[in-house]
């Protein structure tokens, strides 16, 4: 090898980032540009673009460096969703990452685009993907919805409150996966000697207070938020009025036992969120999305909120805050 061959391999070398993709200062590649699009807020999604970013880096990954990150957020109004999945699928961004159901929109709009997803629902029951374990087309990612937590849910609540013998599930009739959720609550409910009622809820601005009003006069001892986007919205909303009228409440994520509710059980999305970069990294390293297996969660997170259980007069067995991954004083 002469000076000039072994120069040039040199510059070759160097211009190969941590993540194993060409440096774009040395001229030889675009940087790849990651899209996220969801029907939700940015402030909602604050700490989940947080944990993606830390995934990244974890990976060895700089922002602006050897990627470009570009989130649109709908604020869930589907008029803007719907602009803004057109705006970015007409961008043709090198990774698209949805958050929601707004993968619902984007699946048949594009064929080529990668689509990496984090998603409540059933993907291969609504028909996107074939299987969990190899997709097909273009999509992969992380589906965090799980039946069998649906059940547990409820179990938790009559251990909790063992005198419970109705209660109110509150949810979004247009989730992907409510017919399944609803046959769960109900299996889970029957088994345990309780009734339940159903109280749909489209849009929490407008039907919100109804359906938690309708609820408590149809006799509800507590009630059961399926976890979806109008009831993510409207969590600070139903914590306050079940305070007031004193109504134990279990949900899927941790978010609602934050913002007061008495208990959660389901996956910790932080955790997805930091898993789903090691989708976004083989992705960016050739792998074809339609082989990557889709993932369940891994971490199950059960909290307590024993505040609210003080205001409610609730006192929480022993064999629950045992069992507890946080307790919220």
């Amino acid at each position: 090898m002469n000076r000039r061959d072994a120069l040039r391999a040199l510059l070759a070398t160097l211009a190969v980032s941590p993540a194993g993709l060409p440096h774009p200062a040395f001229g030889q590649a675009r940087v790849p540009r990651i899209a996220l699009l969801t029907g939700g807020s940015g402030a909602s999604l604050e700490e989940s673009m947080k944990a993606l970013r830390e995934g990244m880096t974890a990976l060895g990954y700089e922002e602006g460096r050897n990627f470009t990150f570009d989130p649109r957020f709908g604020d869930y109004d589907r008029e803007r969703t719907g602009k803004l999945t057109a705006e970015v699928i007409g961008s043709k961004p090198d990774i698209l990452i949805t958050q929601g159901a707004v993968l619902i929109a984007v699946a048949p709009l594009t064929k080529t685009i990668p689509v990496i997803a984090m998603f409540s629902g059933d993907m291969v029951d609504i028909g996107i993907i074939k299987s969990l374990s190899r997709p097909g087309a273009n999509v992969t990612g992380i589906q965090y919805f799980a039946i069998d937590l649906v059940g547990k849910r409820i179990e938790l609540l009559k251990e909790i409150v063992p005198t419970l013998k109705r209660i109110a599930v509150i949810a979004d009739p247009g989730h992907p996966v409510l017919h399944l959720e609803r046959d769960a609550a109900m299996a889970a409910a029957t088994k345990l000697g309780m009734s339940v009622a159903y109280f749909p809820v489209k849009n929490p601005k407008e039907e919100l207070d109804a359906a938690l009003a309708a609820a408590r006069a149809a006799g509800a001892e507590a009630l059961v938020m399926f976890p979806d986007a109008v009831t993510f919205q409207g969590r600070e909303r139903i914590a306050a009025f079940a305070l007031q009228h004193k109504l134990p409440t279990v949900s899927g994520w941790g978010s609602f036992a934050v913002a007061g509710h008495l208990v959660t059980y389901g996956p910790n999305l932080r955790s997805s969120w930091v898993r789903l970069a090691g989708h976004v990294d083989r992705v960016l390293k050739g792998a074809d999305p339609g082989t990557l297996p889709v993932e369940l969660p891994t971490i199950i997170e059960l909290i307590v909120n024993r505040k609210t259980a003080n205001a409610l007069g609730v006192k929480i067995p022993q064999s629950v805050l045992l069992r507890a991954d946080r307790v919220i004083e």
